[in-house]
Protein backbone atom coordinates (compact mmCIF):
# COMPACT_ATOMS: atom_id res chain seq x y z
CA UNK A 1 0.00 0.00 0.00
CA UNK A 2 1.41 3.76 -0.97
CA UNK A 3 0.64 6.21 1.25
CA UNK A 4 0.80 10.45 0.64
CA UNK A 5 0.90 13.21 2.37
CA UNK A 6 -2.45 15.24 2.28
CA UNK A 7 -2.55 18.95 2.42
CA UNK A 8 -5.25 20.22 4.77
CA UNK A 9 -5.75 23.72 2.21
CA UNK A 10 -6.21 21.11 -1.31
CA UNK A 11 -7.85 18.11 0.66
CA UNK A 12 -10.28 17.56 -1.94
CA UNK A 13 -7.58 17.37 -4.49
CA UNK A 14 -5.68 14.93 -2.55
CA UNK A 15 -8.83 12.45 -2.10
CA UNK A 16 -9.52 12.57 -5.53
CA UNK A 17 -5.75 11.58 -6.47
CA UNK A 18 -5.48 8.83 -3.61
CA UNK A 19 -8.89 7.15 -4.78
CA UNK A 20 -7.40 7.20 -8.39
CA UNK A 21 -4.28 5.41 -7.26
CA UNK A 22 -6.30 3.48 -4.29
CA UNK A 23 -3.41 5.44 -1.62
CA UNK A 24 -4.13 5.72 1.90
CA UNK A 25 -2.60 8.91 3.76
CA UNK A 26 -0.07 9.85 5.98
CA UNK A 27 -0.83 13.23 8.26
CA UNK A 28 1.61 15.70 8.72
CA UNK A 29 -0.15 18.04 10.26
CA UNK A 30 0.25 17.46 13.86
CA UNK A 31 3.83 17.71 14.67
CA UNK A 32 3.79 21.69 14.58
CA UNK A 33 3.80 23.07 18.01
CA UNK A 34 1.54 26.17 17.04
CA UNK A 35 -1.36 23.75 16.04
CA UNK A 36 -0.86 21.42 18.94
CA UNK A 37 -1.08 24.17 21.50
CA UNK A 38 -4.37 25.34 19.86
CA UNK A 39 -6.83 23.53 20.85
CA UNK A 40 -9.82 24.58 19.06
CA UNK A 41 -8.14 24.67 15.55
CA UNK A 42 -6.67 21.37 16.93
CA UNK A 43 -10.27 19.79 17.32
CA UNK A 44 -11.12 21.45 14.05
CA UNK A 45 -8.68 19.80 12.15
CA UNK A 46 -9.46 16.07 13.45
CA UNK A 47 -13.16 17.31 13.12
CA UNK A 48 -12.68 17.94 9.18
CA UNK A 49 -10.82 14.78 8.60
CA UNK A 50 -12.81 12.66 10.57
CA UNK A 51 -15.91 13.94 8.41
CA UNK A 52 -14.46 13.41 4.51
CA UNK A 53 -16.07 10.01 4.79
CA UNK A 54 -13.03 7.79 3.64
CA UNK A 55 -11.62 4.65 5.95
CA UNK A 56 -8.52 5.48 7.84
CA UNK A 57 -8.01 2.25 8.87
CA UNK A 58 -5.10 2.00 6.87
CA UNK A 59 -3.57 5.43 7.18
CA UNK A 60 -0.87 6.21 9.38
CA UNK A 61 -0.08 9.55 10.97
CA UNK A 62 3.60 11.42 11.72
CA UNK A 63 3.80 12.29 15.75
CA UNK A 64 5.41 14.90 17.47
CA UNK A 65 9.09 15.17 16.28
CA UNK A 66 10.48 19.38 16.72
CA UNK A 67 12.97 19.16 19.77
CA UNK A 68 11.61 16.18 21.03
CA UNK A 69 14.09 13.95 23.97
CA UNK A 70 12.47 11.75 25.97
CA UNK A 71 15.60 10.12 26.86
CA UNK A 72 16.79 13.50 27.91
CA UNK A 73 18.39 14.06 31.18
CA UNK A 74 16.88 17.24 31.77
CA UNK A 75 13.72 16.13 33.81
CA UNK A 76 11.53 19.23 32.40
CA UNK A 77 12.63 18.55 28.45
CA UNK A 78 11.68 15.30 28.59
CA UNK A 79 8.63 15.60 30.30
CA UNK A 80 7.57 17.38 27.56
CA UNK A 81 8.61 15.54 24.77
CA UNK A 82 6.61 12.51 26.35
CA UNK A 83 3.83 14.81 26.61
CA UNK A 84 3.91 15.65 23.15
CA UNK A 85 4.36 12.27 22.02
CA UNK A 86 1.05 11.12 24.46
CA UNK A 87 -0.45 13.85 22.20
CA UNK A 88 0.41 12.30 19.00
CA UNK A 89 -0.95 8.81 19.99
CA UNK A 90 -4.24 10.82 21.42
CA UNK A 91 -4.54 12.26 17.92
CA UNK A 92 -3.83 9.16 15.76
CA UNK A 93 -6.32 7.36 17.93
CA UNK A 94 -9.35 9.97 17.50
CA UNK A 95 -8.60 9.67 13.12
CA UNK A 96 -8.80 5.70 13.70
CA UNK A 97 -5.14 5.68 12.03
CA UNK A 98 -3.38 2.23 12.40
CA UNK A 99 -0.09 3.97 13.06
CA UNK A 100 1.76 6.66 14.39
CA UNK A 101 5.45 7.51 12.88
CA UNK A 102 7.67 8.92 15.53
CA UNK A 103 11.87 9.88 15.03
CA UNK A 104 14.53 7.74 17.33
CA UNK A 105 16.74 11.25 17.52
CA UNK A 106 19.51 9.10 18.33
CA UNK A 107 22.33 11.30 17.71
CA UNK A 108 25.96 9.73 17.65
CA UNK A 109 27.69 12.86 16.72
CA UNK A 110 26.21 14.47 19.69
CA UNK A 111 27.61 12.00 22.60
CA UNK A 112 28.71 9.14 20.73
CA UNK A 113 29.94 6.63 23.91
CA UNK A 114 27.60 3.90 25.85
CA UNK A 115 26.01 6.67 28.96
CA UNK A 116 24.45 8.21 25.89
CA UNK A 117 23.55 4.69 24.07
CA UNK A 118 22.00 2.81 27.27
CA UNK A 119 19.93 6.07 28.37
CA UNK A 120 18.53 6.39 24.94
CA UNK A 121 18.21 2.64 25.00
CA UNK A 122 16.41 2.01 28.18
CA UNK A 123 14.08 5.84 28.22
CA UNK A 124 13.06 4.72 24.82
CA UNK A 125 11.71 1.22 25.69
CA UNK A 126 9.95 2.82 28.59
CA UNK A 127 8.23 5.58 26.74
CA UNK A 128 6.85 3.05 23.82
CA UNK A 129 5.85 0.87 26.26
CA UNK A 130 4.05 3.18 28.22
CA UNK A 131 2.39 4.49 25.12
CA UNK A 132 1.23 1.43 23.56
CA UNK A 133 -0.54 0.39 26.90
CA UNK A 134 -2.84 3.67 26.28
CA UNK A 135 -3.59 3.48 23.02
CA UNK A 136 -4.69 1.12 20.16
CA UNK A 137 -2.51 2.24 17.62
CA UNK A 138 0.56 0.77 16.53
CA UNK A 139 3.87 2.99 17.61
CA UNK A 140 6.97 2.84 14.42
CA UNK A 141 9.99 4.25 15.10
CA UNK A 142 11.72 6.21 12.10
CA UNK A 143 15.91 6.30 11.78
CA UNK A 144 16.66 10.02 11.57
CA UNK A 145 19.97 10.52 12.43
CA UNK A 146 21.18 7.37 13.08
CA UNK A 147 24.72 6.21 11.51
CA UNK A 148 23.63 2.08 11.88
CA UNK A 149 21.12 0.05 12.49
CA UNK A 150 22.31 -1.27 15.41
CA UNK A 151 20.39 1.34 18.08
CA UNK A 152 16.65 0.40 16.36
CA UNK A 153 17.31 -3.18 16.16
CA UNK A 154 18.42 -3.49 20.18
CA UNK A 155 15.52 -1.42 20.94
CA UNK A 156 12.99 -3.48 18.89
CA UNK A 157 14.63 -6.81 20.00
CA UNK A 158 13.84 -5.59 23.66
CA UNK A 159 10.31 -4.78 22.67
CA UNK A 160 9.76 -7.95 20.52
CA UNK A 161 6.41 -8.73 22.96
CA UNK A 162 5.32 -5.78 21.81
CA UNK A 163 3.26 -6.50 18.53
CA UNK A 164 1.93 -2.88 17.68
CA UNK A 165 5.84 -1.46 17.76
CA UNK A 166 8.13 -2.01 14.55
CA UNK A 167 10.51 0.02 12.54
CA UNK A 168 9.54 3.03 10.45
CA UNK A 169 12.79 2.65 7.87
CA UNK A 170 13.63 5.86 5.74
CA UNK A 171 15.05 4.94 2.65
CA UNK A 172 16.83 8.23 2.02
CA UNK A 173 17.89 8.61 5.84
CA UNK A 174 19.51 5.03 5.63
CA UNK A 175 21.57 5.94 2.21
CA UNK A 176 22.58 9.15 3.59
CA UNK A 177 23.77 7.33 6.39
CA UNK A 178 25.75 3.99 4.68
CA UNK A 179 26.75 3.51 1.21
CA UNK A 180 25.58 -0.96 2.41
CA UNK A 181 22.14 -0.57 2.57
CA UNK A 182 21.74 -4.56 2.78
CA UNK A 183 23.18 -4.63 6.45
CA UNK A 184 20.47 -2.20 7.48
CA UNK A 185 17.65 -4.72 5.52
CA UNK A 186 19.25 -7.70 7.23
CA UNK A 187 19.67 -6.17 11.03
CA UNK A 188 16.06 -5.06 10.67
CA UNK A 189 14.15 -6.56 8.04
CA UNK A 190 12.00 -9.04 11.44
CA UNK A 191 10.79 -5.48 12.61
CA UNK A 192 10.26 -3.17 9.82
CA UNK A 193 6.23 -2.78 9.07
CA UNK A 194 6.74 0.95 7.72
CA UNK A 195 8.74 2.33 5.02
CA UNK A 196 9.16 6.59 3.98
CA UNK A 197 10.53 6.86 0.38
CA UNK A 198 11.91 9.79 -1.59
CA UNK A 199 14.93 10.56 -3.45
CA UNK A 200 17.83 12.38 -2.87
CA UNK A 201 21.66 13.20 -4.29
CA UNK A 202 22.86 11.30 -1.24
CA UNK A 203 24.20 14.80 0.13
CA UNK A 204 21.57 15.76 2.13
CA UNK A 205 17.69 14.94 2.85
CA UNK A 206 15.90 16.65 0.04
CA UNK A 207 12.69 14.95 -0.35
CA UNK A 208 12.78 14.57 -4.08
CA UNK A 209 10.13 13.04 -6.15
CA UNK A 210 11.72 9.26 -6.58
CA UNK A 211 13.35 8.93 -9.48
CA UNK A 212 15.04 12.35 -9.39
CA UNK A 213 17.79 11.70 -7.55
CA UNK A 214 20.54 9.14 -7.07
CA UNK A 215 19.04 6.49 -4.83
CA UNK A 216 18.96 3.14 -6.99
CA UNK A 217 15.28 2.08 -6.98
CA UNK A 218 16.04 -1.60 -8.50
CA UNK A 219 18.59 -2.41 -5.55
CA UNK A 220 15.83 -1.65 -3.18
CA UNK A 221 13.24 -3.12 -4.76
CA UNK A 222 15.25 -6.67 -4.61
CA UNK A 223 16.49 -6.04 -1.27
CA UNK A 224 12.70 -5.71 -0.11
CA UNK A 225 11.96 -9.13 -2.09
CA UNK A 226 15.01 -10.68 -0.50
CA UNK A 227 13.80 -10.16 2.79
CA UNK A 228 10.08 -10.40 1.81
CA UNK A 229 9.16 -6.87 3.05
CA UNK A 230 7.26 -6.47 -0.48
CA UNK A 231 4.15 -6.33 1.19
CA UNK A 232 4.91 -3.36 3.92
CA UNK A 233 3.15 0.15 3.70
CA UNK A 234 5.06 2.54 2.08
CA UNK A 235 4.90 6.75 2.63
CA UNK A 236 6.09 8.71 -1.19
CA UNK A 237 7.43 11.63 1.03
CA UNK A 238 7.29 14.47 -0.95
CA UNK A 239 4.74 17.57 -0.55
CA UNK A 240 2.82 19.05 -3.42
CA UNK A 241 1.05 17.36 -5.86
CA UNK A 242 2.90 17.38 -8.86
CA UNK A 243 5.44 15.83 -6.93
CA UNK A 244 3.48 13.31 -5.78
CA UNK A 245 2.23 12.74 -9.63
CA UNK A 246 5.86 12.02 -10.61
CA UNK A 247 6.72 9.54 -7.97
CA UNK A 248 3.20 7.92 -8.31
CA UNK A 249 4.41 7.56 -12.58
CA UNK A 250 7.91 6.11 -11.52
CA UNK A 251 6.26 4.32 -9.14
CA UNK A 252 4.71 2.68 -12.31
CA UNK A 253 7.20 2.79 -14.12
CA UNK A 254 9.35 0.51 -11.66
CA UNK A 255 6.68 -1.69 -9.95
CA UNK A 256 6.53 -0.17 -7.09
CA UNK A 257 3.05 -0.84 -5.32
Amino acid sequence: MLEIIPSWGQIEDYMALAEEYGLAFEYNDFFAPELLDDRDRLKERIDHYKSLGRPRGVDTMHGAFYDILPFSWDSGIREHSVYRMQQSVEIADQLGCRGVVFHTNFSPDFLNNERYRNNWLESMQEVVTRLLSGSSCDIYLENMFDQSPDELADLSGALREEARFGICLDIAHMRLATDEPREWFRVLAPYIRHFHINDTHLKYDEHLPLGQGSIDWKEMEALLEEFGLEGRSRLIEVSGLEKIRESLRYCRLAGIK
